[in-house]
């Protein structure tokens, strides 16, 4: 592959694997799953936003909308037939449709990219990483996104790297060295980069979805604009003007906002006055309101819209789905009603969910700025991956808890707690215990028998090896000593020590950049 002259230090990922736990379960198909979420769920993260609507419309929106009529001549008949009247869901239960490809776990993993395109600075670098799971058997699709500044080797030996936002673009362009086809070397860079993002995250990838910014601005505009809502005001002092070494002023209210394509685009890119994590969630908040519009709007079974859709984005879209893959997620849309959808971002704050990542100091890498893996390999983002696309439930229940030292190993509640931060259980209190000198690690249950069966009680055992659930509560910790909003109390005892000094630099330090 083509070097990049931007970042040549050598930085090796370091081999050794920590990974100890493993979430994974074989689905048995005999009924489809139901989530059952806690009466006293709480979503305290930031960072993970949960939107009760149609779960499988978000793949549709990504493959299905941007790609279900690619310029073939199956979609001229299509189209044609939409001009007559005929509904969307009539047409895709007229075509033959094909399963799609699944994982031994029964989901089926999606990698939808964005890039500029031509007439853009860097047209195919990969501004948008995403990757939607999908479970037919279950009412979620979570998405987990990429920062595009995230260092990564660019060959075996690991002598040379870049930022993953580049790797599409030169494998791609050591393919149009090599093969005479545009399309092919487009086709086998989005194989190479669906393959790194496999090798990163531990799963398997089995589509791929790549729009541009053309395609982009003209889909939004397609359907009228869109509509989000911003808790504070919006501002970016320096908005590239494209074309030009200029910048602009970018700014949006607090409040309901109506964005054209132009506006929606901004909003997704803008990254000077915020972190490269905050623009992943705005992307994902962009593809959730796009999706809102869409469906209120009807587009699916309107053939005007619909063909407008698809004259926006014909020339704007690639995907490996074949047209029975598509009509088969089309299918499924009946079945994914009224459900969540998950959404989250790989950051490099320690103590918040996904938290992950760290800024090495620029000199490390010829001035740039990038982000790389805390625990020195992919150990720790494969665990949380594999947590957050598998097992949903745990980002479902969000029941608090409260993590308390019993011993005299000073910062263990601390770092306890920012070790289970970063998988996504909902710490609300941290600090001392009421009793001191305790053997046992204790998870005790507050909330008895409507907390059995959870699997935040479950999860906390792979996370806390030895430690022990009892729903029975020491005095010490009754309502009339003790004040807490959580249900459940971790009490860590000297049987945990030996485990937290073993798996120190693997699990339990962090960075915390200068």
């Amino acid at each position: 592959m083509r070097v990049s002259t931007l970042l040549t230090t050598n930085y090796r990922l370091l081999t050794t694997h920590y990974s100890q736990m493993s979430f994974k379960t074989k689905k048995i198909r005999s009924d489809k799953k139901v989530h059952i979420i806690s009466k006293t769920s709480k979503i305290k993260d930031a960072g993970l936003s949960i939107i009760k609507t149609n779960a499988i419309l978000i793949v549709i929106i990504c493959v299905a909308v941007f790609g279900i009529y690619k310029a073939t001549a199956k979609v001229s008949s299509i189209i044609s037939d939409i001009s007559s009247g005929v509904s969307v869901k009539e047409i895709l239960l007229s075509v033959i449709s094909s399963p799609l490809d699944e994982d031994e776990y029964g989901h089926t993993n999606f990698l939808l990219l964005g890039i500029g395109g031509g007439g853009h600075d860097g047209g195919d670098l990969t501004d948008s990483i995403i990757i939607a799971s999908l479970d037919e058997y279950s009412n979620l699709v979570p998405m987990l996104s990429i920062p595009r500044d995230l260092y990564v080797e660019y060959n075996e030996a690991g002598t040379y790297g870049d930022r993953i936002n580049r790797y599409y673009e030169l494998s791609k362009l050591d393919y149009e060295d090599s093969v005479e086809d545009e399309e092919e070397a487009q086709k086998l860079a989005l194989e190479d980069t669906a393959e790194k993002v496999s090798e990163i995250l531990g799963i398997e990838i089995h589509y791929y979805a790549l729009i541009d910014f053309v395609g982009f601005v003209e889909v939004v505009d397609a359907i009228g604009g869109i509509d989000v809502y911003l808790e504070s005001s919006f501002y970016d002092n320096a908005y590239p003007v494209e074309g030009t070494d200029y910048f602009q002023t970018f700014s949006l209210s607090s409040g309901d906002n109506h964005l054209d394509g132009e506006t929606a685009l901004k909003y997704a890119r803008s990254r000077h006055t915020t972190s490269d994590f905050d623009r992943a969630i705005r992307q994902q908040e962009i593809l959730n309101a796009i999706k809102d519009k869409t469906f209120s709007l009807g587009v699916l079974g309107s053939p005007g819209k619909l063909k407008d859709l698809y004259e926006a984005i014909s020339d704007n879209f690639v995907t490996n789905l074949n047209f029975t893959e598509i009509a088969h997620l089309g299918k499924l849309a009946d079945d994914f009603s009224g459900d969540s959808m998950l959404s989250q971002v790989f950051t490099d704050t320690p103590w918040e969910t996904a938290g992950f990542l760290y800024a090495p100091p620029r000199e490390m890498f010829n001035g740039a700025a990038v982000f790389l893996p805390s625990s020195g390999d992919y150990s720790e983002i494969q665990d949380f991956a594999n947590l957050f696309l598998y097992h949903t439930d745990l980002f479902e229940e969000q029941i608090p808890l409260q993590i308390v030292n019993s011993t005299k190993h000073e910062g263990l509640a601390t770092d306890t707690m920012v070790y289970l931060k970063r998988y996504g259980f909902n710490v609300t209190r941290y600090g001392n215990a009421a009793r001191v000198g305790e053997t046992q690690t204790t998870i005790f249950n507050l909330a008895g028998e409507e907390l059995e069966g959870s699997k935040t009680l479950e999860y906390l055992q792979k996370m806390l090896p030895g430690a022990v659930i009892t729903s029975e509560i020491p005095e010490d910790y009754s309502p009339i000593n003790w004040e807490t909003e959580a249900d459940i109390i971790i009490e860590m005892g000297e049987d945990f020590i030996p485990y937290y000094e073993a798996n120190y630099d693997a699990r339990f330090y962090y960075w915390v950049s200068e």
